[in-house]
């Protein structure tokens, strides 16, 4: 009899190896693009921290981790629930994998001239000049540690920890995912 059903792209066997594989390729892309627009691997006047809440010019996103790595776990529970709602059926691995592209495309896009100006606040003494490579590698890793959050809890879990999250921010940087957007609309003193 002929199986006639829709064949895997990747077998079982082969999906996580593929998924580590693709995460590995999608983050050497952005690194490298990174370096190639300018951007320090870290820090360049400060010693390297593994969490940083300064928010100083020579410290804000330039460390490995800091508060906004708060906002970006968020975007990753995001990004399981849009995932898992367009594609149900698919195995975790290559929703993984999808998250981490949309992590991707974003620290590209947030490291563009126009969009640092868009979030930059020049009157501030912290003002945003871009991320290191170092911490887009850290706001991925967030992103992904979300998304498996996400996977494995109870979905009000899953509401009350981004919540959480989002509130941490707040009250830690006076940011996050609302207030930023919030300031981007000019309703946000």
């Amino acid at each position: 009899m002929i199986d006639h059903s829709k064949p895997e792209i990747v077998s079982a066997r082969y999906r996580v190896p593929a998924a580590i594989a693709c995460i590995l390729l999608l983050n050497a892309a952005l690194a490298s693009y990174l370096a190639l627009t300018g951007r320090p691997l870290l820090t360049p006047d400060h010693p390297f921290q593994l969490w940083s809440t300064a928010l100083g010019a020579g410290d804000n996103s330039l460390h490995l981790t800091d508060p906004y790595s708060l906002s970006h776990a968020l975007f990753g529970i995001g990004l399981f629930f849009l995932v898992d709602g367009l594609k149900p059926g698919w195995p975790l691995a290559p929703k993984l994998v999808v998250a981490v592209a949309g992590s991707t495309v974003w620290e590209l896009v947030e490291n563009t001239p126009f969009v640092i100006d868009l979030f930059n606040d020049a009157s501030k003494e912290g003002a945003y000049q871009g991320d290191s490579i170092a911490n887009a590698l850290g706001d991925t890793a967030f992103v992904m540690l979300g998304f498996l959050f996400a996977a494995r809890v109870p979905v009000v879990v899953a509401l009350a920890a981004g919540l959480g999250l989002e509130i941490a921010v707040g009250v830690l940087i006076d940011d996050g995912l609302l207030i930023g957007t919030l300031k981007l609309l000019g309703l946000y003193p």
